[in-house]
């Protein structure tokens, strides 16, 4: 291929914010992004100048697919429905207009479909990991050695944690760098929220799901009130706890100092973030959260668990207090020091730290390293 890529494919299974982000600021560039998903969201309005995208239609529908099960035989079927039509797709965006390189977010299923189409058609591809790639499939004896494969196959490896990168190596044998995931917040669309009560003002982000430390998180909250704190806690998210964390919100203890909301759009987290006095990742499994970094970018402390990479980055930049995963006694108590304590002690480390995530340094780099790679003998 030549040195200049001018027509990049990425193929992705989460089209959330920083795979926008990330395909925008490729964009604007100059290069042809060309995104293929089967996940329904998409740019608020048109895409920007430069970037389409090409929509798998499968038998899951609108199913996240980070909570199919490959072991149940529904769920395998679906998986099968997805391969098969987004292949049958990019076969045909290939033939139309080849892409210079494919860059597949994640490891899977991405991955293993830019695999694919460099065996056919001899075209290079990054492979971008996400810790679920290695710490959920990388785990499951059969889609352990497709992901050792696909690793082994790509053109160049990333990673989004730097454990994460280090037990990507551990698997496939190969280099692979930390290549933090981010996204470009728009603080212009923050408006009043409607944030109830006096005192702290606690904000959750993420998935509803146990591995996020939700249910510690209420059992905090419920302590904190209950040793005379004033504060309020919103919670925004999705996921297959949403039902239990809405009952155990409704109960007396919290229903006053509780708001539990869906997902939320860039404009809701901008708001929200801007009136809070602090975000929470109580997480029991993490790498590097998009949150957490969405925390600097607002210039905010964060209260996080010593698990992934949240623990070094906070041990070399103080940006909040740092507790032990799975310790809602822990949690509680740092819910209540941040309340007494002055938050503007954090602002110097946070604006050290915020530096790190860049979306628009993140795309520059990956581009000068695929580049740079094209250029070397035998690329």
């Amino acid at each position: 291929m030549s040195d200049q890529m001018n027509h990049i494919g990425v193929i992705t299974s989460s089209f959330g914010q920083f795979v926008q982000d990330f395909c925008t600021a490729l964009a604007e560039t100059g290069r042809v992004v060309t995104i293929v998903t089967q996940d329904p969201r998409s740019f608020a309005g048109k895409p920007p100048p430069g970037i389409t995208i090409h929509r798998v239609f499968w038998a899951g529908g609108d199913r996240a697919l980070g909570y199919m099960n490959p072991y149940n035989p529904r769920d395998a079927l679906l998986m099968i429905s997805l391969f098969r039509n987004a292949s049958r797709l990019l076969g045909r965006l290939v033939e139309a207009h080849p892409f210079d390189h494919v860059l597949a977010l994640w490891a899977v299923p991405g991955g293993c479909l830019a695999w694919a189409l460099k065996r056919k058609h001899r075209i290079p591809f990054t492979s971008w990991c996400l810790g679920s790639d290695i710490w959920t499939y990388g785990k499951i004896p059969v889609l352990k050695h497709v992901v050792r494969r696909v690793l082994k196959a790509s053109d160049l490896v990333f990673a989004d944690g730097l454990k994460l990168a280090e037990d990507v190596e551990a698997l496939s044998g190969r280099s692979c760098p930390f290549m933090p995931t981010c996204r470009r917040l728009d603080r212009a669309l923050s408006r009043p929220p409607a944030v109830d009560g006096e005192g702290m003002q606690f904000l959750f982000v993420g998935r509803y799901a146990r591995v996020k430390g939700v249910d510690l998180l209420l059992e905090a909250m419920s302590k904190y009130r209950r040793l005379g704190h004033r504060g309020t806690l919103n919670m925004f998210g999705w996921g297959p706890e949403e039902d239990f964390i809405r009952k155990r919100a409704s109960r007396p203890d919290l229903r006053d100092c509780v708001q539990v909301h869906g997902y939320a759009d860039e404009a809701t987290f901008v708001s929200y973030a801007t009136a809070c006095d602090c975000l929470l990742i109580p997480s029991r499994i993490e790498s590097i959260p998009v949150v957490f970094s969405d925390a600097l970018q607002m210039k905010k402390p964060v209260i996080a668990t010593e698990v992934g990479d949240m623990g070094l980055l906070m041990k070399q930049s103080p940006v909040g207090i740092l507790i032990p995963p799975g310790d809602m006694e822990a949690l509680c108590r740092a819910m209540c020091e941040m309340s007494e304590s002055d938050v503007s002690q954090f602002v110097s480390n946070i604006e050290i730290l915020s530096g790190t995530f860049d979306v628009k340094k993140t795309a520059s780099n990956w581009l000068k390293k695929v580049e740079a790679g094209a250029r070397s003998p035998g690329a």
